[in-house]
Formats: C-alpha cells, sequence, structure tokens
C-alpha cells in the first residue's frame, strides 16, 4: 500500500517528485516483499518545508513503525538537489526497515 499527499504551490515539480517518490516506494515495495506488510510515504508541501511521513509494518510483528523527515524547500532547488534528498531520504526508510527486519530475527532467536 503506498499513499502519497503533495499540496500544491510549494513545491516546483511536483509530478516529477511525486513518480520518483512512487518509483522509489515500488522498488522498496518489491525489496522487501516477504518482510513488509504494508509501506506508506505521505509526502507534503507547506510552509517552505517539504516533510516526508513514512509508515510500514512487517509481516512479523504487525507493529507500526514511523519516521518523519523534514527538510527546507529551499534545499532543493532545482531537479538534481530534489532527487538527491528524495534518494538520501528513501536511504533512511531502507535502513529503518532493515533495523526493524534485524531486530526480529533477534527477537525470534
Amino acid at each position: 500500500m503506498l499513499h502519497n499527499k503533495l499540496t500544491s504551490g510549494d513545491l516546483a515539480g511536483e509530478c516529477a517528485v511525486k513518480a520518483m517518490v512512487d518509483s522509489l516506494s515500488a522498488r522498496l515495495t518489491s525489496r522487501y516483499i516477504l518482510y513488509v506488510e504494508t509501506l506508506l510515504v505521505d509526502l507534503w508541501s507547506a510552509e517552505g518545508f517539504i516533510e516526508f511521513r513514512a509508515g510500514f509494518t512487517l509481516r512479523s510483528d504487525h507493529i507500526l513503525h514511523d519516521m518523519t523527515v523534514k527538510v527546507p524547500a529551499t534545499s532543493a532547488t532545482n531537479d538534481v538537489e530534489r532527487e538527491a534528498i528524495i534518494v538520501a531520504i528513501f536511504e533512511e526508510i531502507e535502513a529503518a526497515i532493515d533495523d526493524a527486519v534485524a531486530g526480529n530475527r533477534v527477537a525470534a532467536n
């Protein structure tokens, strides 16, 4: 499951950003299909900030693991900078999934 929300006005190139978020979300979902039950990524743009809200549940524990990353919109003024920020945030999401999966494996042993 994937959910993205962009509000109008503050984020240039919203369609390209949404497409990139959708693509990276789909990749994470397919990469962790054995472990992740649900993945949600909300993308908000308001008051000069871009905010990513991510949450996932693992098939093994059904517990919501969530995180929020907020970056100033001025830190991403062109497509290259926006892509770099989005990729970095998805790397953080992937690390959180890895940590949760590893934690569950340790707890199971």
